[in-house]
């Protein structure tokens, strides 16, 4: 049989500063100048899993429709030379590359990439610097930037996935590379620490300080990650930042699971708003059901039917390719979406969806319930210890790790309902189907004894049967304002976006606690930060909701218009002050 591509292999590529990327290159069986479709990873460019896999593109195929493919190490990682720091030369190293690539016989001058999570990462980055040549990115389950939506949520460090991504992908390859430069037996403890973590990975969740001198000789990158000032938003840069005037279409893919879903759909929003709100636009969005790393029809406890998986990414993604890069506009509706509950798919000019209205359900403190209107004026209360946090329990994860997610999505959440620090408010049977699509969140009334603490709020999905399914959740970092005496304050937790209906007879329910570990690290409700906090700087702290007229503290559901309400549906006004 002839041969349907030719390989180059681990080409040189010098990048601006005398660095060289190693690449692989595949070519289609023509001597005609192609497209090429680019992929930067730091997981290792031989492996099928990490360049094809969860990049969502089948080679063969590519070749056979005239593309040429290249996959290449990033800098610091595996075959490539330079020193690896996440994030920090992959713009110029992604421009550096596409301006190589071009000046090659066999591409025709239009480079494309792909790929997923850091490898998505890598294309938002490369485009950053705008680039001659980038004619289209499809990045997958990504982010738009990579301090906040990436490393951190509503204050609050997404420790496990941190943690996870040093000990699954990350820490090995740069460990080997380093050993014969470090001090004598730093190497030797720093690959001790890492085996030990490896082993179990929950001790290195739960050890204190998260930032101490190991973990910064494993991983000396975790100093900036981890460091109190940047947790705080002081100097947090965006380093992804990208013009209306780069106008490179792309494909964003999300998932409602998956870790970066916030981050993905700010993507897609940032791209859309480079185009007049009339004409045609190149861009597209796909939000599935997926997680990281689970792009099955099973998530969670939900088994969500055959069409949950029925998305062919690897086609989606050369339909697009194939439309940008021969000048088509896209055919196929700018957005898709899978809805839970009906486990159905749906499109939409527009992301939000043009026709959603934000209803309230108002928490009543004296019933723990959830109510069409305010209740009276009254509060509940629990106790909050660090050193005895509420688990995670499903929702945006992929714990225990990347390929096993067996606690991320939705999961039954009565174990997490039982504890006397998680307050649980129910509503009343739905009368009809509800229809939520957008982006939820928590508008409470509260108080704390401690300076400083995090509010989470979790909402649930209760069935016919009593079962009690988490859905989205999200955490916010509180910190006292000193100017202010008031008893109660106004804090608005963003669990995040969801697109779930919730059938009639079902009810809604809401958690309100004050962790998410090991998801989101341990807040010591005292003076010292979070990652430099040992255990006995953790603060016991009383926590009150409020709830009534004066305190209205309500769940804020999107609802899609022309479906049944239920509920208060908020004025313009009422809607600008939250």
């Amino acid at each position: 049989m002839q041969a349907t591509f030719r390989l180059l292999d681990n080409v040189d590529v010098t990048m601006r500063d005398g660095v060289i990327l190693k690449t692989d290159i595949w070519l289609p069986a023509t001597d005609d100048a192609r497209p090429v479709l680019l992929q930067r990873t730091p997981y290792r460019k031989e492996t099928p899993f990490g360049s094809q896999y969860i990049s969502a593109l089948e080679f063969q195929t590519a070749l056979r429709r005239g593309y040429a493919i290249a996959v290449q190490d990033t800098r610091g990682r595996y075959q490539s030379s330079g020193e690896f720091v996440p994030f920090e030369f992959e713009g110029r190293d992604g421009a550096d590359t596409i301006e190589w690539l071009r000046s090659q016989p066999f591409c025709n001058g239009k480079v494309a990439m792909f790929g997923a999570s850091y490898v998505g990462a890598t294309q938002v980055l490369a485009l950053s610097e705008n680039p001659t040549g980038l004619s289209a990115i499809a990045p997958q389950l990504t982010t738009a930037r990579h301090d906040d939506t990436w490393m951190y949520r509503g204050g609050a460090l997404e420790l496990a996935f941190l943690l996870l991504w040093i000990i699954e992908s990350l820490g090995l390859d740069h460990l080997q590379r380093r050993m014969a430069t470090l001090p004598p037996g730093t190497g030797e403890r720093a690959l001790a620490l890492l085996q030990r973590l490896q082993q179990e990975p929950s001790a290195a969740f739960a050890r204190l300080p998260i930032l101490d001198k190991a973990l910064i000789e494993l991983a000396p990158y975790v100093r900036d990650w981890f460091d109190p000032i940047a947790m705080r938003g002081e100097h947090a840069s965006d380093r992804s930042a990208w013009t209306e005037h780069n106008t490179t279409p792309m494909l964003v893919v999300a998932g409602w699971n998956d870790i970066f879903l916030e981050g993905s759909l700010e993507l897609f929003q940032k791209a859309r708003s480079r185009w007049p709100d009339q004409g045609p636009v190149p861009d597209r969005l796909i939000i599935g059901p997926w997680s990281h790393g689970n792009p099955s029809d099973w998530q969670g406890s939900e088994w969500l039917g055959y069409a949950a998986s029925t998305a062919d990414l690897p086609e989606e993604n050369l339909a697009f390719f194939d439309d940008i890069l021969m000048d088509r506009q896209p055919t196929s509706p700018v957005v898709r979406y899978f809805r839970t509950g009906s486990n159905s798919w749906h499109s939409a000019p527009e992301w939000p969806l043009p026709k959603t209205t934000l209803v309230s359900h108002f928490l009543n403190c004296e019933r723990h319930s959830l109510d069409t209107l305010p209740g009276p004026t009254t509060s509940t209360g629990f106790v909050s210890d660090p050193s005895y946090p509420v688990p995670s329990l499903g929702g945006a994860t992929f714990l225990p790790g990347l390929l096993q997610g067996r606690n991320s999505g939705p999961i039954e959440q009565s174990k997490v309902e039982a504890r006397d620090d998680v307050l649980v408010f129910t509503g009343q049977p739905l009368r009809q189907d509800l229809d939520v699509t957008g982006s939820v969140s928590a508008l409470l009334w509260v108080s704390s004894s401690a300076s400083t603490c995090d509010w989470t709020a979790k909402l649930c999905d209760v069935d016919l049967e009593g079962r009690s399914i988490g859905i989205v959740d999200g955490i916010v970092r509180w910190r006292a304002d000193a100017a202010t005496d008031d008893i109660s304050v106004a804090v608005t937790v963003r669990l995040g976006h969801i697109s779930r209906l919730f059938k009639k007879g079902h009810r809604l329910r809401l958690h309100v606690a004050s962790s998410n570990f090991p998801r989101f690290d341990r807040n010591p409700q005292s003076h010292t930060p979070s990652t430099l906090a040992h255990e006995s700087e953790f603060k016991v702290a009383s926590q009150t909701v409020y709830s009534g007229p004066a305190n209205p503290s309500c769940l804020l559901l999107p609802i899609v218009e022309n479906a049944p309400l239920w509920g208060t549906k908020l004025t313009k006004s009422q809607i600008s002050t939250l």
